[in-house]
């Protein structure tokens, strides 16, 4: 009896090392499937907890531990940077495609004939370009000369307008030393009708009609001398206005040689095409037109000049009338004012 006690008690020491190793497995219901349900001795997943610590036997952590060495070193060999290809020797074939036997899209080598024609379309692309610019040059140059032109003609149209306003003053001063001598007569008058009452005028008759004479011939010459005056006066101011008259009304052509003929002209072209032909026509008008423009602008220059010149002339001459005139009126007043 004491046998079999012994060995109910090493039995219930057995189970109860194991519910304290496994945990009472026959009570719970395993998770783990049909499989974890089968084996009474399989360990079941740790159940989900948000913020748990994990918690590993310590039968996991020494395999761990004697494993790790092994598990990176297979992973550091797994991403281990692999050795550069090499790259094949100069002059070798290894690696590189065969050369292409002539197939579509391969590189033809140019001829002779290949090459000249290039070089003769190079030379054609640039003669085009240089008419081009030819062309373009003719006309920016035709643009300028016509506001040279204008510019020239406004320039003329004002000097004609100034040279009016001098023929004006000039022949108002001629007016105005007519009227100062007039007045100088008058005075001369005034003071000899002024003279005293008590004085005796008695005239000479053998002197009265040579001293008759004098003044008629001084008179006639004066006249004279104002008529050639004003004759002159009005022949600047004619003449002025003709000149500026003809330079501004001047339209003719510079007196250039004769047109380029066709085989002159073919000298410049390559290939006498409809394009070429049309700018070679523009040119050759172009400069045409230049040329009329040059001429024009000499008359323009010229006139302008001759204007200036006679305009001078006439400041000066209008300066020395206005002096006379000027003389004339102070000595005119002084005698006036000597009249008591």
């Amino acid at each position: 009896m004491a046998f079999w006690r012994k060995k109910d008690t090493k039995t219930e020491a057995d189970d109860t090392s194991k519910a304290a190793l496994f945990g009472n497995r026959s009570n719970e219901k395993s998770s783990g499937g049909p499989a974890a349900q089968a084996n009474p001795y399989a360990v079941p997943p740790p159940p989900y907890q948000a913020q748990a610590p994990s918690y590993r036997p310590p039968a996991d952590n020494d395999r761990n531990a004697l494993f790790a060495g092994r598990s990176q070193g297979q992973g550091r060999n797994m991403y281990a940077q692999q050795p550069p290809p090499q790259q094949p020797a100069p002059g070798s074939s290894y690696g590189r495609p065969p050369p292409s036997a002539g197939g579509y899209g391969a590189d033809r080598e140019l001829t002779a004939e290949d090459e000249e024609e290039e070089d003769v379309e190079a030379i054609k692309q640039q003669i085009r370009f240089t008419k081009q610019q030819s062309v373009n040059s003719t006309r920016n140059a035709l643009q300028v000369a016509a506001a040279a032109e204008e510019t020239g003609r406004n320039t003329l149209a004002r000097l004609g307008q100034q040279g009016e306003r001098l023929h004006n003053t000039e022949k108002n001063l001629d007016i105005t030393a007519n009227h100062n001598r007039v007045a100088e007569e008058k005075a001369r008058e005034l003071k000899t009708l002024n003279g005293s009452m008590f004085a005796i005028h008695v005239k000479n008759p053998m002197k009265s009609k040579s001293r008759a004479r004098a003044e008629e011939e001084r008179i006639l010459q004066q006249h004279q001398a104002d008529r050639e005056e004003r004759e002159r006066t009005r022949q600047a101011g004619f003449q002025s206005r003709e000149a500026v008259g003809r330079a501004l009304q001047g339209r003719g052509s510079a007196p250039g040689g004769a047109k380029m003929s066709l085989a002159e002209r073919s000298k410049y072209q390559f290939e006498a095409d409809e394009s070429d032909e049309e700018k070679e026509r523009e040119i050759d008008q172009n400069l045409d037109q230049l040329a009329a423009i040059t001429g024009r602008l000499k008359g323009l220059a010229m006139a302008t000049g001759e204007e200036v010149d006679r305009q001078n002339t006439q400041i000066d001459r209008i300066m020395r009338k206005s002096d006379k005139v000027d003389d004339q009126i102070a000595i005119t007043h002084a005698r006036i004012k000597k009249i008591r």
